[in-house]
């Protein structure tokens, strides 16, 4: 058996070895998948689809957030906080809700995405599917953004300098009901809700959406824009999970805060909030790696991206032998 200090050493080696090299890699791997992103959106044939620009926007909150509110873990790993130098009210104001409007704008504009291939599902009479027009865009996006910010206001009003303590809660309690709330059981469910009635709606409706007809152009066509309702899927199961994991985890450190525990048992809970909060930053990295995974149609427009950059004689052989691929995307992704 080992003792209490050797567990207590044991984690904090655990931790100092390899949890606090999660914010660097973590960090890398949003940096690539950002990139892939923003280079695969940008194409000709997906970027004036309007769940391309939700999923290109939301990585491009991922980012920032990556190197706002995680990176900085691993340039000062001896503090384990990104407010322990903040002075000022205002400055802890904002920090903290920069802490929590940026994971979930990510997370909104996921649910915006999910949204819209809801709506493709829908019957061409239904209103909702003036989602799919562009110029529903900038609209959508913007109430997005507000709701995002009215969502993380309580961050704001319920954290400041508190004497002795620094910037922190003024009220624990009810800034972690809130919290868990909103951003732990409010958000997962709207995901998973919306998620189902796409899934209802493929299901009950595969003469619009994955039908199986003998025209090659029709058949490929709903194919890949199943592809995309597949994608998304995925993208909400996998943000579901490390969100939920996370929550969990903060959700018992706040109900057991004040019980009394032995140094193994702090230890131990110390340990699992630093790695599932480490763990949750998985949200804003994941994107890229799982569209590639889930998405042909993904796949072939980074492929021809990438090939377009060869050079003349070998873009012309593979658009010829991608050519009817091509013209199905274009077509059934606007």
């Amino acid at each position: 058996m080992l003792s209490t200090r050797s567990v207590s050493e044991v984690l904090t080696v655990i931790k100092q070895k390899y949890i606090a090299q999660l914010p660097l890699i973590f960090t890398i791997l949003g940096l690539i998948g950002f990139i892939g992103n923003l280079f695969t959106f940008l194409q000709p044939a997906l970027r004036k689809n309007s769940f391309c620009i939700y999923t290109l926007l939301s990585s491009c909150i991922d980012i920032i957030n990556l190197f706002a509110n995680l990176f900085p873990l691993y340039l000062t790993p001896t503090s384990g906080s990104l407010t322990v130098a903040v002075s000022s009210s205002l400055s802890c104001k904002l920090r903290i809700m920069g802490l929590v409007a940026l994971p979930q704008l990510s997370l909104n504009l996921l649910m915006m995405s999910l949204l819209d291939r809801y709506a493709c599902t829908l019957g061409p009479v239904s209103r909702i599917r003036r989602l799919l027009h562009l110029k529903m865009v900038p609209w959508t996006v913007t109430a997005t953004v507000v709701v995002s910010c009215v969502m993380s206001l309580y961050a704001a009003l319920l954290n400041d300098i508190v004497p002795g303590f620094g910037c922190t809660s003024t009220n624990a309690t009810l800034n972690a009901i809130v919290y868990i709330g909103l951003h732990g059981i409010l958000t997962p469910c709207v995901m998973l809700i919306l998620t189902l009635l796409t899934y209802r709606n493929v299901s009950k409706s595969r003469e619009r959406v994955g039908v199986i007809t003998t025209k090659v152009t029709v058949r490929n066509g709903n194919r890949f824009r199943n592809q995309f309702i597949a994608t998304v899927f995925v993208q909400v199961f996998v943000s579901s999970f490390f969100v939920l994991q996370w929550i969990v985890m903060y959700w018992y450190f706040s109900v057991t805060l004040y019980d009394n525990r032995t140094a193994e048992q702090w230890s131990t809970v110390y340990f699992l909030l630093s790695l599932t909060n480490s763990l949750y930053y998985v949200v804003n990295v994941k994107s890229f790696y799982l569209s590639t995974l889930t998405s042909r149609l993904f796949r072939e427009t980074l492929i021809g991206g990438v090939v377009k950059l060869l050079p003349g004689h070998v873009y012309r052989r593979w658009n010829r032998n991608n050519l009817t691929v091509t013209n199905t995307v274009v077509r059934f992704t606007k």
